[in-house]
């Protein structure tokens, strides 16, 4: 009898409001920006052959698997979107297939500086053909909160993560952001 209550609003809940912005941005420019972030909700798929059989970046290692798609962004999505529960900012790393990769979400507690400025010498370039997260992408990721950290090795960048020490409100953002998108967030 009260079905018709129960769901009272949530179109209105469900409606965004976004804008994408597409760049072409080097794999270590990329690796450098976000060891500079601070705390972001990082959500990538396990390993697939696709990441797998994808050439990595010259000069660019990560300390983990878990990281390893982001070896083979070639392209960033900046998306701004205003939703019912507030802005959210994110990127999407595309590889040179046209598959997203990792997405990584802004947080109260990122940087917002070394947010604007990761994309600063990126190069503007008409969106590159690609394939949308899907339900079973996000199905298949696991959110989690972290801090980027980056270090020169032999020549190389290397990218690793630990876990972030985010306020209570960052972590609220992050758990509303990993429930609209239906993924477990770590930790």
């Amino acid at each position: 009898m009260f079905g018709w209550l129960s769901s009272f609003g949530v179109l209105s809940r469900a409606r965004t409001t976004s804008t994408t912005r597409w760049l072409a941005l080097a794999p270590r420019t990329l690796f450098e920006g976000l060891g500079q972030l601070g705390g972001v909700l990082y959500l990538a798929p396990p390993l697939s052959g696709c990441a797998l059989s994808a050439p990595a970046a010259d000069g660019c290692l990560v300390e983990s698997a878990d990281l390893a798609p982001l070896l083979v962004a070639r392209y960033v999505g900046l998306t701004c979107a205003i939703t019912a529960e507030g802005p959210r900012e994110w990127i999407d790393g595309v590889s040179a297939e046209g598959d997203t990769v990792a997405r990584i979400y802004l947080l109260p507690d990122t940087d917002y500086l070394a947010w604007d400025g990761l994309f600063a010498d990126a190069s503007p370039i008409a969106a590159p053909a690609r394939r949308s997260p899907n339900r079973e992408w996000l199905r298949a990721s696991r959110a989690r909160v972290l801090t980027f950290t980056r270090r020169r090795m032999s020549g190389f960048t290397v990218l690793g993560a630990r876990d972030a020490c985010i306020s209570t409100l960052g972590h609220g953002v992050a758990r509303d952001i990993a429930m609209s998108e239906s993924v477990g967030i770590a930790g």
